[in-house]
Parts: C-alpha cells; sequence; structure tokens
C-alpha cells in the first residue's frame, strides 16, 4: 500500500473541514474516499497503481467547484495539497511541440460556478493573462502565449486555452513532475488543477 497525504485549504489557505477527497479509475469510479479532518489534512491509501484521477471538493454546484489532479502514478508516497473555490480547471493537458519554441504548451478548460448558478452559455470566466500562474515542481514559469479554443460538446461549444510557458530548470522522470496551474478570474474566483506528467 502507498499513500496520498495533503491539505485541502480555500484560495485563502484557510484549511477546510470534511472536504471529500476521492481517487478514482478511468471510468470515474471512486476506488477511495476519505474526509479531510479540521486542519484540512487527508490521507488516502491505495494500491501501488496507475490513477488517473483524484477530486477535492466540500458543497459542490453550492459554494464550491472541484480541484482535480491527473496521471497519478502511486509508486511511492506522495503529498498533494490543493485549494478550492468558485472556479474549475478541467481537462489539464502539458506537452512539448517537438521542433518548436522550446515551451511547455498547456490545454485546460476553465469553469465559474456563478456563471453556471446563472445559467450562462459560456461558462469560462473572465481573466487576464497575468492571473495565470503555472508551476512544475514549485518551480514558477513564464507564461508566454495564452490563445482562446473553442471545444465542441455537442450541442454547446465551451471556452477552453492553450497557453505556453517556459521550460523548467530541472525535471524529474516520465509521470513524476507535478504542474500546477492557478487561475483567479476578475471577480477575485480561484481555481486550482495538477497533473503528473
Amino acid at each position: 500500500m502507498k499513500q496520498i497525504t495533503g491539505i485541502i485549504s480555500d484560495k485563502n489557505g484557510k484549511p477546510i473541514d470534511q472536504a471529500s477527497v476521492i481517487l478514482m479509475n478511468k471510468k470515474f469510479e471512486q476506488i477511495v474516499s476519505v474526509l479531510t479532518n479540521e486542519n484540512g489534512e487527508y490521507c488516502i491509501k491505495a494500491e501501488e497503481n496507475h490513477y488517473p484521477f483524484l477530486i477535492a471538493v466540500k458543497d459542490y454546484k453550492e459554494n464550491n467547484l472541484e480541484f482535480w489532479c491527473q496521471n497519478i502514478h502511486l509508486n511511492k508516497d506522495l503529498n498533494i495539497d490543493a485549494s478550492i473555490d468558485k472556479l474549475e480547471i478541467y481537462g489539464l493537458h502539458c506537452f512539448r511541440v517537438l521542433g518548436a519554441y522550446p515551451a511547455l504548451t498547456i490545454y485546460f478548460r476553465p469553469m465559474s460556478l456563478d456563471k453556471f448558478k446563472r445559467g450562462e452559455a459560456d461558462i469560462a470566466p473572465t481573466f487576464t493573462d497575468e492571473s495565470i500562474r503555472v508551476t512544475v515542481n514549485k518551480e514558477e514559469l513564464e507564461v508566454l502565449k495564452v490563445n482562446r479554443v473553442e471545444e465542441y460538446g455537442g450541442e454547446i461549444n465551451m471556452t477552453a486555452f492553450l497557453i505556453q510557458v517556459s521550460l523548467p530548470k530541472n525535471l524529474l522522470g516520465n509521470d513524476e513532475n507535478l504542474l500546477d496551474l492557478h487561475l483567479l478570474d476578475l471577480d477575485g474566483f480561484f481555481g486550482q488543477a495538477s497533473i503528473f506528467f
């Protein structure tokens, strides 16, 4: 057995008690679910394996949306801290385009709880390029370019973003690097997502 530990907090860093932290398989089925304690701490124990998703949330669609972490290779104990608020960053992926400018390319689809509650067709939050923060292994990266993308969603299109950021100086092995994306919209709402690559 291996374990994932961490602290779930709000956008101001205040620990959240009784937040759900759930490890899921590729079918989005729950493998392990725990609640945070009064200090926002959690501990998930699971078999050594690859887990596509970990989410954290409290009062979903009422006061908060979800934090997502993806591509978890649980071959050693891990620490995953997260903050939740009224934004959700879904579909986070990162890759390098070989032969292109030396940068990481990141794709994500952000969603705003307030826009969802108001019934707006486009629930993407409004933000500036400067309000995107990206780190890899806690090293802050420079955001080089932000592109708005329309993602096909069947009957509706959804707004997503494709951004380029500077390359990290020190990379670990495959699937050991932790990319964190933090987003703050113009209303002051926050969202975070992470992916191992």
